[in-house]
């Protein structure tokens, strides 16, 4: 199936001390980039997330935002690191009498707002730690349905533009035939008008070396082979972007060749156009994983 490399996916989970969030959003980027955002209690968690997203997705910029969340029912008990209170206070007396009357006492505010006097009631990891997984793996899920959903969109867009080309490759094939005669009969004209006697042998081999210079047999029968090999590469499972956007660049280099050789407005007119469906399939490949 068709991923795109854009996605959302949300969980949450509720327990008597806390309220758990976990979003994780995905847009395109050609690597597989993985940026997590979590509360210091959590980090112990956070190589075991990464390495579940790796297993999961293979390209895409991934950024999770995990928000853990105390109840006000039941508050975080707290409690005052008396140690290292009593260092603290050591070091301030000795401040204060070094310095006298020209450093001002400091308020319990201040002191209890410094680090490590409040200590604050440590996180049970192996309660919260499952939550945190199977809530994680939910959000997971619903990241992955949501690239898959945009992904089947996206295939359907790439492939209509397949079917416009190949509808631009027929009306080619009708064309360059008459065009071919269209340039015989010209030259024809052409020294009929100057009252020059033909050589048949002569004007045949002008003829033919004009059809070797114009013909497109080979980039036609290429292009609808990339053609087939795409409409192939989408109906298989895994990730397709990097193989389709490579198959971009040959279409292009194909399509950009019909131009040059064109003998026929009609051709020069539908490899334009040919050459206006890969970019428009271009900017919808760059969002597939």
């Amino acid at each position: 199936m068709t991923h795109s490399m854009t996605g959302f996916g949300q969980s949450q989970s509720n327990t008597d001390s806390s309220t758990l969030v976990i979003e994780i959003r995905s847009v395109n980027h050609r690597h597989l980039e993985i940026s997590m955002r979590l509360p210091e209690a959590l980090a112990a968690l956070e190589v075991h997330l990464r390495n579940r997203i790796k297993q999961s997705l293979s390209r895409g910029k991934i950024d999770v935002h995990i928000r853990l969340q105390h109840s006000d029912k039941k508050p975080q008990s707290t409690g005052i690191n008396e140690g290292h209170l009593e260092l603290i206070l050591a070091r301030l007396r000795h401040i204060q009498n070094a310095g006298g009357d020209l450093v001002s006492p400091a308020s319990a505010a201040e002191i209890m707002r410094l680090e490590g006097i409040i200590e604050h009631q440590t996180i049970d990891l192996t309660t919260l730690g499952a939550t945190v997984q199977t809530t994680f793996e939910t959000a997971l899920e619903q990241l992955q349905a949501s690239r898959a959903g945009e992904g089947l969109a996206l295939k359907k867009t790439v492939l209509s533009r397949v079917t416009d080309i190949t509808a631009q490759l027929e009306q080619i094939k009708t064309v360059f035939p008459m065009a071919k005669q269209g340039f015989e009969d010209r030259l024809r004209n052409k020294l009929a008008e100057l009252s020059v006697e033909i050589d048949e042998q002569r004007l045949a081999q002008e003829i033919i070396l004009f059809t070797q210079k114009a013909d497109i047999d080979e980039e036609l029968d290429r292009l609808e082979v990339h053609l087939r090999e795409m409409r192939a590469i989408l109906e298989t499972a895994g990730p397709c972007g990097r193989k389709l956007d490579f198959l971009m660049q040959e279409l292009n280099r194909e399509a950009n060749t019909i131009a040059s050789k064109s003998i026929h407005t009609e051709i020069t007119k539908a490899s334009v156009e040919i050459k206006v469906l890969i970019e428009q399939m271009r900017e919808q490949i760059q969002n597939i994983e």
